[in-house]
This record gives C-alpha cells, sequence and structure tokens, in this order.
C-alpha cells in the first residue's frame, strides 16, 4: 500500500475526528451492540479507518467485542456499555471542536446527544451544582436538613449558591458533601466536567484520564472565580 493510500480524501478527517465519529456513534447509541457495517453505516468512514479506531477503544477499554461463532462467515460485534459512557464522553470532548461538529452532521449523527443530551454546553460549576442538587434530592432532603448535618458549618445561602452554579465549592467541600450524600466524590467531578462546556486551557493539556481532567477543570473554574 502506498503511503497516499493511507491518507483521508477528506483533509478534514485527523485521526481524533475519526475517533470522535465512533464515539459519538456509540454514545447515540448506548447499550446495543453494533455491526462493522452498521458502523460503516453511520460513520462513514474507510474498512481501515473504522478497524484502527475499533482497535484503539478495545485497547483502552472503552468498546467490549463480542463475535458470533455460529454465523458464517463470522461476525464481529461491538458495544459501548453504560457504564463507560464518562470515559468515552471523556474521549470525545478531547477532539470536540468546530470540524468534528460539522462532520457529526454531515453523516447524520447528534454531537449534543453524544455528549449527554445538552444542548447548550453549560459552565462546569451550573453542572457541578446541578449534580449535587441531583443527589441531595434523591434523598428527599432539604437545603436546611443538609446544613443541619453537614460535617462542617455551611449556610444554606452558601449551599444554595453552590447548587445554582453561583460559586464553586473547594473539592474539600466536593468530597464532604459526596461522603454525606453517600456518592463518589470523583462521580460527581468527572460527570460535571462531562456535561460541561470544554476547557480549552485542559484540552489542551491531551490528557486522557477523565478523573484528572475533571479535577483540572474544577481547579481552572477556581482560579477563574477568584
Amino acid at each position: 500500500m502506498k503511503l497516499v493510500d493511507k491518507v483521508s480524501k477528506d483533509r478534514r478527517l485527523s485521526w481524533n475526528r475519526k475517533g470522535g465519529l465512533m464515539l459519538t456513534a456509540f454514545l447515540e447509541r448506548v447499550g446495543l451492540e453494533l455491526t462493522v457495517v452498521r458502523l460503516r453505516e453511520l460513520t462513514r468512514l474507510p474498512n481501515a479507518d473504522l478497524a484502527n479506531q475499533l482497535q484503539r477503544f478495545i485497547k483502552a477499554g472503552v468498546l467490549t467485542r463480542r463475535t458470533d461463532l455460529e454465523a458464517f462467515p463470522a461476525e464481529d460485534y461491538f458495544l459501548l456499555p453504560q457504564e463507560m459512557r464518562v470515559r468515552a464522553r471523556t474521549t470525545l470532548q478531547l477532539a470536540d471542536d468546530a470540524e468534528l461538529r460539522e462532520l457529526t452532521e454531515e453523516r447524520g449523527l447528534d454531537i449534543e446527544a453524544a455528549f449527554g443530551q445538552f444542548s447548550t454546553r453549560q459552565p462546569y460549576k451550573v453542572a457541578l451544582g446541578k449534580a449535587l442538587r441531583d443527589v441531595r434530592n434523591d434523598l428527599t432532603w432539604s437545603l436546611t436538613d443538609v446544613a443541619t448535618v453537614a460535617p462542617v458549618q455551611v449556610s444554606v445561602a452558601t449551599l444554595s449558591n453552590y447548587e445554582c452554579g453561583v460559586t464553586l465549592p473547594t473539592p474539600i467541600m466536593v468530597a464532604q458533601l459526596a461522603r454525606l450524600y453517600g456518592v463518589n466524590a470523583v462521580d460527581l467531578i468527572v460527570h460535571a466536567a462531562c456535561h460541561s462546556k470544554t476547557d480549552k486551557r485542559v484540552q489542551q493539556l491531551k490528557i486522557a484520564d477523565p478523573t484528572f481532567r475533571a479535577v483540572l477543570t474544577h481547579l481552572y473554574a477556581a482560579h477563574d472565580q477568584q
């Protein structure tokens, strides 16, 4: 194969954007097994590019693969499990740019649905506030209840500002509230980072680990708040 044969005819399709198209296709259909044929229809990628991206995400532990050996010829099925959505969306955020959005639209994919049904990209502290409010509401606690039993002194007004995205709680406060609510603090900040506007400063660092990306997103937001 000539080297030129490996170059996509569409100059916009960098390797990251090809991966972005793959993840967009999967994240729109979380919980469904997709065949190579169906993925090729969705992403409109050549077989070689599609195979490279599938191998990449399987190696990263994002996708699972099943081979139907009873069929002839044997057919492979690929699945993005529910528990891998956060990691997949974090990976997708690394490639999030105007051209990727243009490419997904051309292929009939919905990148906003892939990001989690958020039609507008909200600030991180707003997303974190919503996450805190959701877990509190799940417990049917009021803000007064939280202020009463919190391990540190915190007012109802302060808690309200956290949940409304007016002010950003410190990582220590997030950890204390998470423990009080019986949830994982890491899950809260990763969820917020994946459901908020991508911080270009974090994006430029090209960090794939979702937890570290979320921590950096939180720290940059705290710096901006000062």
